[in-house]
């Protein structure tokens, strides 16, 4: 029987991408699913997706900036399965473009997405998982352990959810809630894909070396492993790692690495 079998999980931005490939990894081993996203017309059609294939789903609109939007969210899904077992925190705003043609309002944007986006389901979901003995995951990036040209405010986003795991972490020793951190690496995106630019307008996500991608399906079984066996920290492919490491011991000489890619990427897509 799988570990997930009859858990209620939600997922928080899943109505594409990363968040829906591991709503559809959860529904597959057995997990009573919760899509979320704002975009009801895309989170509807993922709603029918999983009803399909057979599984059990429900869906709620929800802006996971807002307070009384994740309120709801939380207070639906107690309503419809009577219990939360897992909360993975996946939705947020990403951008493309430099700190200095950015408009205050945007990166304000970001950083509230990335952030309260995360706290703020955590917040109203937590008594339930205490009940449950169960699981918080936040989902950051590979820029969380370092701060990415043209993605200031989106890593500082998501190095902020390091240390709000870390927080949680401590505070919640001994109550059997696990809470952990995925560092997803570059993923294969859906080409309805986008970011922000610096006047807040969507745009294409900036092209990336295929080499380096994983897809949304490997991403979404890491981080069904990263909860089965209660992970805090868990960093997704080998460049991942090593940059982990690198970051950790010679950050310096990563920050030289970085300005030698972006070079050599700016002069193969130019």
């Amino acid at each position: 029987m799988s570990f997930f079998k009859d858990k209620v999980a939600i997922i928080t931005g899943s109505g594409m991408g990363i968040g829906k490939a591991t709503a559809l990894e959860l529904a597959a081993q057995g997990a009573k699913v919760v899509l979320n996203g704002r975009n009801a017309e895309r989170l509807q059609k993922a709603f029918e997706e999983l009803k399909a294939k057979g599984h059990d789903v429900i869906a709620i609109p929800c802006d996971i900036t807002s307070a009384a939007d994740c309120e709801n969210l939380i207070r639906q899904t107690i309503e419809t399965y009577g219990k939360l077992d897992i909360l993975i925190t996946n939705a947020s705003i990403s951008m493309r473009e430099k700190f200095e043609n950015l408009q205050p309002e945007v990166f304000s944007q970001i950083i509230h997405s990335n952030i309260n986006g995360s706290a703020f389901p955590a917040w109203y979901a937590l008594p339930h998982l205490k009940k449950t003995k169960g699981s918080i995951t936040f989902i950051s990036s590979a820029a969380g352990m370092i701060g990415m040209p043209t993605g200031s405010a989106y890593s500082a986003g998501k190095m902020a959810l390091t240390a709000l795991a870390q927080s949680m972490k401590i505070e919640l020793d001994g109550s059997g809630v696990h809470v952990g951190i995925v560092h997803v690496g570059f993923t294969q995106n859906e080409d309805a894909k986008r970011v922000l630019n610096a006047k807040g307008e969507l745009v294409p996500v900036a092209p990336r070396p295929p080499y380096l991608q994983q897809t949304r399906e490997q991403v979404a079984k890491a981080i069904l492993r990263s909860i089965k066996s209660r992970q805090f920290k868990t960093v997704l492919t080998i460049v991942g790692k090593l940059n982990a490491f690198m970051v950790r011991f010679f950050p310096g000489l990563v920050i030289r690495i970085i300005m030698y890619s972006q070079k050599r990427m700016k002069d193969m897509y130019e």
